[in-house]
């Protein structure tokens, strides 16, 4: 069994690394790109002595049949691909290609779900290999593998496990496409389907009248793509970075430092009446502590707003 892998994301580096010392790639393919992760992937394989065939959207089509023509791969495993498919290409393997999904399926289609799945508290992600047709993220299911999402767990974090997780769920595809364990496929329910897009700046921005479970959820699934969640302290953007929901409750409006002690803590208030402590944040000038920003003068009172004009906002980009 030999398999044709395309990468663009350091989230298929473990599979793929285990899959060279396996001895089973007939050939690594990556798109043109000229983002910074995608250069430490190029650095990855230059040191593994790996010369990838590269990809541009012009001319992918021709392309990939080229280079699928010249590995004589029976699959081509797809480790993030931010580009469709044509679908004469797609046919063109014995195996075809399968995707790996780093999220759960169909209920978390899209470039960047990890950042929902944060957002909205869900237990566990997955990755999920599906057969690829013509649409982004659909054609049948053969394996999900679930991957727990811990109550503190950061976007890096649960990257993490997910790439980690990956390896095993490639062991048990190549176990399946050899024969040696039933390999299913099970069509997804387009019933259940969702398309998540890649966040922007009003999903990366701080409600403060939102409750404080809700706010810590952001702050996590933004961390650290995007240096965290956005608010405003004295009209200079804020970022904050590690946020924990506390037990008490205020008769303060969401927003309000409710609590600043140098040296301590920051607590802002937050709807429901409910208290958010201020752990991390960042300012142009450097990182710091809610009591680092306490002992700097930001006093009981003082409002924290919401981020309206536009500001850079470094979105990630998956599969």
């Amino acid at each position: 069994m030999r398999v044709a892998v395309i990468i663009s994301s350091l989230l298929g580096w473990p599979l793929l690394q285990d899959l060279l010392s396996q001895g089973v790639v007939a050939g690594v393919a990556m798109p043109v790109s000229g983002r910074e992760e995608a250069g430490q992937v190029a650095a990855l394989l230059a040191q593994a002595g790996v010369v990838p065939r590269t990809l541009a959207r012009a001319t992918l089509g021709p392309a990939l049949a080229e280079w699928v023509a010249a590995t004589r791969a029976e699959a081509v495993l797809v480790l993030t691909f931010p580009w469709r498919i044509p679908a004469a290409v797609l046919a063109l393997p014995p195996r075809g290609f399968l995707n790996f999904h780093f999220a759960a399926l169909p209920g978390y289609r899209g470039p960047e779900p990890t950042f929902w799945q944060l957002r909205h508290g869900e237990p566990a992600g997955a990755v999920t290999v599906h057969r690829m047709a013509e649409d982004f993220d659909t054609g049948p299911v053969l394996l999900a593998t679930p991957v727990p999402i811990g109550p503190d767990d950061t976007h890096g974090l649960h990257r993490g496990h997910l790439a980690l997780a990956a390896v095993g769920t490639g062991r048990q595809l190549l176990a399946g496409l050899r024969g040696e364990v039933p390999l299913p496929e099970q069509p997804q329910n387009e019933a259940a389907a969702r398309y998540w897009p890649r966040a922007g700046l009003a999903d990366v921005t701080i409600d403060w009248q939102e409750p404080a479970a809700g706010i810590a959820r952001l702050v996590r699934a933004a961390n650290p793509w995007n240096r965290g969640a956005l608010a405003t302290l004295r009209s200079q953007l804020l970022r904050v970075l590690v946020a924990t929901p506390r037990p008490e409750t205020v008769a303060a409006a969401p927003g309000t430092v409710v609590l600043a002690v140098p040296g301590q803590a920051l607590l802002v208030a937050c709807g429901e009446s409910q208290v958010l402590q201020l752990d991390v944040l960042a300012l142009d000038e450097g990182y710091f502590t809610g009591g680092q920003l306490a002992g700097m003068g930001v006093q009981v009172g003082e409002v924290l707003g919401v981020v309206s004009a536009p500001v850079s906002v470094a979105l990630p980009v998956h599969v």
